[in-house]
């Protein structure tokens, strides 16, 4: 008989706010995107203590449940409550038009849904008055159910477009998700372009951003630019600063990783 060993994955972005966070740990946040996934957990005060990245094949199921398995931030007692799902076919729907079943039809307009996965919906809490519609793999749903019973699973453009705008400016929020990117732009705070997208290199997110702003009639020197998120490259952030003078840089990796799970966890309180 011949035994297949299977290799345990590694993280590969790990930081840590407290010397001993795994006993401080009050509740755990899980975001998941096609190719990774970040586990990060908080105190009591909703402060953020630590976080890891892994990455994987495209929704590899078997990966995810590995990581599960193996991670010890979801080993202890402490609940996941929040499960936020990256996902690239999405729709926003304004409020007073939202009907479940007519989202549902309205999303497999424009995106392919395939057999197997489920429609989903997040209520935007502020800000917003709108509604995120995406798919989500019964695969993945199961799995997430047999691990984390108590997760509450949303879109995490419901926690982005939940932020409030700058009024009167002209601002694009980028949010890293490794590899994985969620644009935001806003005309004196209206919303006019929100998609997730894997860009591949800044030139193709810097064209991206150019092609809206025209379209909105947006002087690209004048848009206020903030970016997030995980695993967020300073060949990137140089990049994006050559061609935005008034962007907001984070000062760190490990800060851009805490101004994004800063914001879930206000989210969601």
């Amino acid at each position: 008989m011949s035994l297949i060993k299977h290799e345990i994955p590694q993280p590969v972005q790990h930081f840590t706010m407290h010397d001993d966070p795994l006993t401080n740990i009050e509740t755990l946040h899980l975001i998941l995107w096609d190719k990774g996934l970040c586990i990060a957990g908080y105190d009591a005060q909703g402060h953020v203590l630590t976080a890891k990245v892994y990455r994987y094949a495209i929704w590899d199921i078997a990966t995810i449940e590995a990581i599960f398995i193996n991670e010890p931030l979801v080993a202890g007692p402490q609940p996941v409550t929040h499960i936020w799902i990256a996902e690239e076919r999405n729709i926003i729907v304004p409020q007073h038009l939202y009907q479940a079943e007519a989202a549902a039809q309205w999303l497999r307009q424009f995106h392919f849904i395939e057999a197997g996965e489920t429609v989903h919906a997040t209520t935007i809490r502020q800000h917003l008055k709108a509604t995120v519609v995406y798919p989500l793999s019964d695969k993945l749903q199961s799995l997430l159910r047999k691990y984390f019973a108590e997760g509450q699973i949303e879109s995490i453009s419901g926690m982005i477009l939940c932020q409030e705008a700058t009024a009167e400016h002209d601002t694009a929020d980028i949010t890293f998700l490794d590899k994985k990117v969620v644009l935001t732009l806003r005309n004196n705070n209206r919303l006019i372009s929100h998609q997730i997208t894997e860009p591949g290199d800044i030139s193709n997110l810097l064209y991206q951003i150019a092609l809206i702003c025209q379209e909105a009639d947006i002087k690209q020197d004048q848009l206020r630019l903030s970016i997030s998120g995980l695993c967020l490259n300073e060949g990137h952030v140089n990049e994006l600063k050559a061609f935005f003078p008034k962007m907001t840089v984070p000062g760190s990796e490990q800060f851009s990783s805490f101004t994004l799970l800063s914001k879930l966890i206000s989210c969601a309180s």
